[in-house]
């Protein structure tokens, strides 16, 4: 397992994203995270409430860590029945989301193509972030598709409707990156 998924930007970055997407997830919304890698944010979310939303599907396209993200979500995955999460190696690109009220994806800017965001719904609730981190040859970041700042964020995935717009910095030490949201209806 990689750690970094724990590591200070990540978790900052999704509980901020948690603060600011709650108050717009219907309680029967079926909620899709694209590039949830290990879904901690699948977990921030239900452990801050269990009752966000109806179900949520994590979709990577690594197959090495669904076996993780079913762990690090033990609690709603064996959830009677019906699981409140579920996780499946998929490309986001040509997964069908009909039917998710919400969609969230956290990694835009290490996929390659932007075909996940033309396949949402119309109407559909979307939260992305993305950072102006632009390092394409390193194993770790793999930025294939950078967002330089919020203007060229916002212009890349249109929405008919913003709900939120922030940008959040990070410095550590002379090193820093700032991280971009937006949510809003599409």
């Amino acid at each position: 397992m990689d750690f970094s998924s724990f590591s200070h930007g990540q978790i900052q970055s999704k509980t901020w994203l948690c603060q600011h997407l709650e108050p717009h997830i219907p309680p029967d919304a079926r909620v899709a995270i694209l590039g949830c890698w290990y879904n901690v944010l699948g977990f921030i979310m239900l452990t801050r409430n269990e009752n966000t939303c109806q179900h949520i599907l994590g979709i990577d396209i690594d197959p090495s860590v669904k076996e993780t993200a079913d762990q690090i979500n033990n609690a709603w995955t064996t959830f009677g029945d019906t699981p409140k999460v579920s996780h499946v190696t998929a490309d986001a690109n040509t997964y069908n989301l009909y039917g998710y009220r919400v969609v969230v994806n956290c990694s835009p800017e290490h996929m390659e193509s932007n075909q996940w965001f033309e396949n949402i719904d119309d109407g559909a609730t979307v939260c992305l972030q993305s950072s102006d981190i632009d390092i394409k040859d390193d194993a770790v970041w793999k930025c294939t598709n950078p967002n330089k700042n919020m203007e060229d964020f916002r212009k890349k995935y249109p929405l008919s409707q913003y709900l939120f717009a922030g940008t959040k910095e990070f410095r550590y030490g002379d090193w820093g990156y700032q991280r971009f949201m937006i949510i809003g209806i599409k």
